[in-house]
């Protein structure tokens, strides 16, 4: 019931709302939030790796049928105009980081990988909801400035166009994200290459050992320091990385089933603190808390993870614990809120914290609906895979031939806890 009322609330409120309040109709852009009383934003400063996702949002809103009237076409127009302010030609190409939607002005230059990683998926969505294939060449392009721009000798892609420390796993998560995107919705010669390169990334360097912690923070090596705050733990990343581990099993044929399980239960025992239902937004290896707050997205990730166990599986636990998340962000994260809006952080005791209203969190709620909008398919998918499975050796980290090459060739890593 739950699950079935934030479908609902997304979809019928959220949608909508954001649709129209978040969309700056004089100057073509979407924006960067909304006000706590569910206004427009006044500052006109807009990241883009948000206007990359909430263009997803209604890209794949519209291929799936589900999104209000005009949204592809505002998708459309944000994409365009966007493009036409932040894209970078030159030596180093790619999107730059920050503009102003008021001004065009670019307030930050520098091209960064998780905003590049936003943008291939808003294209890829793009590509799928238009069939236009004025798509398809900004896709290859953006994989082509990704690779020019922010090569990396020590595996990887860097963080910016400046080599900026810590090097993280959250920006090659959503480059993974993207990959898996191309591959689910069209024929780009490149990405199930990436997906390999990427996954193998994971399972080289940012998962400790072989069944974790997965490590945030790295120096320019890969290396885990102090320095570097390599003890720092997300919960809501490891319950996202089984959100994509899933959908790298069902297109590869891999077993992750082992991997999926110690993530998801590694997330919950270092971010449930105090036996709360709710996740951390960081701890330490103890399950100490880092930040004194919770936000909305880490919830929504846990929350994905339960379903996609639930659709691998088919252990109707793994969905009782889908539905009692969602319960606790419909009462908590969804109640008093503006139409169609959300708190985006409580503090320990439960009381929202959020200055603003953060559009990047409808995408959060957006990519859950997803898996409940296509939970039949995606569990005859995995039904299907299995079958395919039986007889075929595949280990449980059974490595692609481009994983293999890459593990042999990385460096020596330090995994002990710093």
């Amino acid at each position: 019931m739950s699950l079935q009322k934030l479908e609902r609330y997304v979809v019928d409120e959220a949608l909508p709302k954001w649709a129209a309040t978040a969309f700056d109709e004089q100057h073509g852009h979407f924006m960067e939030s909304l006000q706590l009383d569910g206004t427009p934003e006044t500052t006109g400063i807009v990241r883009t790796r948000t206007v990359g996702r909430l263009i997803y949002v209604y890209a794949h809103a519209s291929v799936l049928k589900v999104g209000p009237p005009g949204s592809l076409e505002k998708a459309e127009r944000a994409f365009h105009n966007l493009h036409r302010v932040a894209w970078t030609a030159g030596d180093k190409p790619g999107y730059a980081r920050t503009i102003n939607r008021f001004t065009d002005e670019v307030l930050d230059p520098e091209r960064d990988l998780y905003d590049n990683a936003c943008m291939l998926l808003a294209l890829a969505w793009l590509y799928k909801a238009t069939n236009d294939p004025k798509y398809r060449l900004h896709i290859e392009a953006t994989i082509a400035a990704v690779d020019q721009t922010l090569n990396d000798p020590f595996g990887g892609w860097a963080e910016d166009s400046i080599g900026s420390l810590p090097r993280r796993q959250n920006p090659h998560m959503h480059y993974l994200e993207a990959s898996l995107a191309l591959c689910e919705t069209s024929d780009n010669a490149r990405s199930g290459q990436m997906v390999d390169k990427l996954f193998a990334l994971f399972l080289t360097h940012f998962n400790a050992g072989t069944l974790g912690p997965l490590r945030e923070n790295f120096g320019p090596h890969w290396e885990v320091s102090d320095r570097f705050r390599s003890n720092r733990l997300e919960p809501g990343h490891m319950c996202e990385w089984v959100w994509l581990a899933r959908r790298y099993d069902l297109l590869t044929g891999r077993n992750v089933q082992e991997l999926c399980e110690t993530l998801l239960t590694t997330g919950l025992t270092v971010g449930r603190f105090e036996q709360s239902v709710l996740l951390l937004d960081e701890a330490t290896f103890d399950g100490a808390p880092l930040a004194p707050h919770r936000r909305l997205w880490p919830q929504v990730e846990m929350l994905k993870a339960f379903l996609m166990q639930y659709y691998a599986l088919g252990d109707i636990t793994h969905r009782s614990e889908a539905e009692a998340v969602a319960k606790v962000i419909l009462e908590t994260y969804l109640s008093a809120a503006p139409a169609g809006c959300w708190h985006d952080a409580l503090d320990l005791e439960g009381n929202p914290i959020a200055k603003t209203i953060p559009a990047s969190s409808l995408y959060h709620l957006w990519t859950a609906v997803v898996e409940l909008l296509n939970a039949t398919e995606t569990r005859s998918a995995f039904a299907a895979s299995d079958k395919q499975r039986i007889g075929r050796a595949s280990g449980p980290f059974a490595l692609p031939q481009t994983a293999l090459s890459l593990q042999q060739t990385s460096l020596a890593r330090n995994l002990s806890a710093p």
